[in-house]
């Protein structure tokens, strides 16, 4: 190679990766909605290395979480504080957090005369709520791939069901996009969003639900869409409108400067 091509070379090389640091991170757009209602909820999640976070166009709270260490920050841009904490705290709070209510739920029906305490039991049973806490009847949770595919802010999903005791509690629609394997590890995001899903489930008085089937769904992709099928109520559904490509600056994924930083406890109350 002459001295001129090997120069071409080395600048086209230099050039090359400037531009891919450039274009490293991703953007992703997002809006919840009940479906046939008008109102949608938009947010926002920066994803880069394995770091997320999160915002929605309000901008009073957002939250970070990196996957490489497990740190959890969550800020409240109102009041000026953060809290900053490890998942399995943060997890660990909400488990706690359900067998208060659990406990809070069994001393309001225990005070009721008996009628009107089986008359409330009744009603729970038939609207699907159960006491929260764990202790209940775990869930069966089953998933289906359904073999449908579609096109979602320009990346090819794949449609998964997942069905709580046989009826249809969810869908979600997953990417296997190697843009999104480039920043995220697949591994270590399904564990965390697998966890999530199973503290829901415990919330809502479900018991200790077995994640194996999230855990089967999260690790083919990247989750673009999601409809939750409550017992009661319309769907509620949440999708991606739009990826495009950012280098994020890292002091996006670190709590603002001169903010006070709070226990879990009081940061969480404060987002209620």
């Amino acid at each position: 190679m002459s001295g001129y091509l090997r120069s071409l070379f080395i600048v086209f090389i230099f050039l090359f990766i400037c531009v891919y640091q450039s274009m490293a991170g991703l953007v992703v757009e997002r809006e919840k909605y009940e479906k046939g209602g008008g109102e949608r909820v938009r947010g926002t999640i920066y994803i880069q290395e394995n770091k997320f976070k999160f915002f929605d166009e309000e901008g009073q709270f957002f939250a970070i979480f990196d996957l490489n260490t497990g740190e959890m920050i969550q800020v409240d841009n109102l009041s000026r504080t953060y809290s900053n904490t490890q998942a399995d705290d943060y997890f660990s709070y909400y488990r706690q957090y359900a067998l208060k209510m659990e406990a809070e739920m069994r001393k309001q029906l225990s005070e009721l005369p008996p009628n009107k305490r089986e008359q409330a039991e009744e009603m729970m049973k038939r609207q699907g709520i159960a006491l929260p806490g764990g202790k209940g009847m775990p869930s069966n949770i089953t998933y289906k791939k359904t073999g449908d595919s579609k096109q979602i802010a320009g990346y090819e999903s794949v449609k998964y069901e997942i069905y709580s005791d046989g009826r249809l509690d969810e869908e979600i629609w997953i990417t296997s996009d190697v843009r999104f394997q480039q920043e995220v590890d697949m591994k270590k995001m399904t564990k965390y969003l697998s966890e999530l899903r199973s503290i829901e489930h415990s919330l809502g008085g479900n018991g200790a639900t077995d994640a194996k089937a999230y855990v089967e769904v999260f690790s083919s992709g990247f989750p673009m869409k999601a409809v939750d099928y409550p017992v009661y109520g319309s769907e509620i559904v949440e999708q991606t409108t739009k990826v495009s490509k950012k280098n994020i600056d890292s002091s996006e994924f670190t709590a603002p400067s001169g903010y006070r930083k709070v226990q879990l406890k009081e940061m969480l109350h404060l987002s209620q």
